[in-house]
C-alpha cells in the first residue's frame, strides 16, 4: 500500500489533492485540523491534514503477500488511534502545551489535566488562564478539615492507614500541639499490638508530652477505656495498627474498632511518596471503613504532588492535615489550599 499525507487550507483542497494523485481509489485513514503559525498559539491559521493510502496492484497473490498488507492495515490503525489521542495536545498552544506536559510529569490523572487546560481554554488572555487553573485547583483541594474540638464536647478520633505511613508519629504530633497551643486534655490509645516498638514509640511520646496512654486489644476494651479513664477528656486519639489493603481479616478487626458508636472522625493516612496507583488502592480498601478525612504524610519525601489533586477530585473528601518530617510537633500543617497549590504548581517554595 502507498501511503502519504496531505496537508490544505481545509477539507476540500486537501482530498482533490489526494484525489490528484493517488485517484478514486484512495482511501482516507485519518484526518486532523490543526493550527499553524501565528504567536504563542495566538492569530494562527487552521489547516487540515489527511493521511491517505491506495493499494498498489500485484500480480502476486501469494498468501505471504497479503498477510504484509494486513500487518500494515493494523499498524495503520493503532497509527489512527495514537493520532486521535493526541490531537488534544497538537491543538494547544505552546503555553497550554506546557501547562498540561507539567500536570502529567506530577502524575496528575489524564482525564484530570485535559479538564483543567479546557477551562484554561476560556479565556485567550495567558494571565486569566492562569488564574483559573489556581482557582480550580483550589476548589479542587477544598477547604481543609482540621480537628475541631469544643470544651463541652468530647472528641475521639482514629487515625488509619496502611503499615509505614507514620501513624504514630502524625497522632503524637497533632496530641503535642493540642496540649501545648490549646492547652486541651488529650488522651492516647494504641490498638497497634501487633508492633511492640509502636506502643513503645507512643509510650515515648506520651511521657515526654505528659499525656496518659492506653492499649487495648479490641473494640470492648476501647469502648470500657472511653466510657472510665476518659470519660472527662476532651480530645481521645486512637493509633489503630498498619494493613495492608489485602488484608482482609486486619481490615474486618479496624472496622469493628472505628465504629460509628465509639469514632467521631476518622482520618486516612496517605503518604505522598508512594505512587499514585497505590494511594487509589489504599483509598478503595480502606473505604470499608468510612474515613471522613484524608490526612497526607510524607510531603518532604515525595517527588511528585498530583495525587494531591487526584485524590481531591474523585473522592470529595476533605484533606485535614499535612506532614513534613519526624519533628514532633513541629512538622505538621493544616492542609490550607494556598500551603497544597505550591506543591502542585511546581513552587514548592511558596
Amino acid at each position: 500500500m502507498k501511503i502519504k499525507k496531505y496537508v490544505g487550507k481545509n477539507m476540500q483542497d486537501t482530498i482533490f489533492k489526494v484525489k490528484a494523485e493517488l485517484g478514486s481509489d484512495a482511501i482516507i485513514l485519518n484526518t486532523r485540523k490543526f493550527k499553524e503559525g501565528g504567536i504563542l498559539g495566538f492569530f494562527a491559521k487552521e489547516k487540515v491534514e489527511v493521511l491517505a493510502g491506495v493499494e498498489e496492484k500485484e500480480q502476486n497473490n501469494r498468501p505471504e503477500t497479503n498477510r504484509e498488507i494486513q500487518e500494515i492495515k493494523s499498524m495503520l490503525s493503532n497509527l489512527n488511534k495514537n493520532w486521535n489521542e493526541n490531537d488534544f495536545v497538537r491543538s494547544l498552544s505552546e503555553p497550554l502545551k506546557k501547562v498540561f506536559n507539567l500536570l502529567l510529569q506530577e502524575d496528575v490523572n489524564e482525564s484530570l489535566a485535559r479538564y483543567l487546560i479546557e477551562k484554561m481554554q476560556e479565556s485567550d488572555n495567558p494571565e486569566e488562564q492562569m488564574e483559573i487553573l489556581s482557582n480550580e485547583i483550589e476548589t479542587i483541594i477544598g477547604p481543609p478539615a482540621p480537628l475541631v474540638v469544643k470544651s463541652d464536647n468530647q472528641k475521639v478520633v482514629a487515625l488509619i492507614g496502611p503499615t509505614g505511613v507514620g501513624k504514630t508519629t502524625t497522632i503524637a504530633k497533632i496530641a503535642a500541639d493540642f496540649v501545648q497551643n490549646n492547652n486541651y486534655q488529650v488522651g492516647l490509645i494504641t490498638a497497634d499490638t501487633y508492633r511492640i516498638a509502636a506502643v513503645q514509640q507512643l509510650k515515648t511520646y506520651s511521657d515526654i508530652i505528659n499525656i496518659p496512654l492506653e492499649v487495648v486489644y479490641d473494640e470492648n476494651e476501647f469502648a470500657k477505656v472511653l466510657a472510665s479513664k476518659y470519660k472527662d477528656y476532651d480530645l481521645i486519639l486512637l493509633d489503630t495498627p498498619g494493613s495492608s489493603w489485602n488484608d482482609k481479616v486486619q481490615l474486618g478487626r479496624l472496622k469493628k474498632l472505628v465504629n460509628k458508636n465509639l469514632i467521631d472522625e476518622t482520618h486516612l493516612l496517605l503518604s505522598l511518596n508512594s505512587s499514585k496507583d497505590n494511594i487509589e488502592k489504599v483509598i478503595e480498601k480502606f473505604s470499608e471503613l468510612n474515613p471522613n478525612r484524608f490526612l497526607l504524610t510524607k510531603i518532604d519525601e515525595a517527588t511528585k504532588y498530583g495525587s494531591i489533586l487526584n485524590i481531591g477530585y474523585s473522592y470529595k473528601q476533605p484533606f485535614s492535615y499535612y506532614s513534613a518530617g519526624q519533628d514532633v510537633p513541629d512538622d505538621i500543617e493544616v492542609a490550607y489550599q494556598e500551603k497544597l497549590m505550591p506543591f502542585i504548581l511546581g513552587d514548592k517554595n511558596a
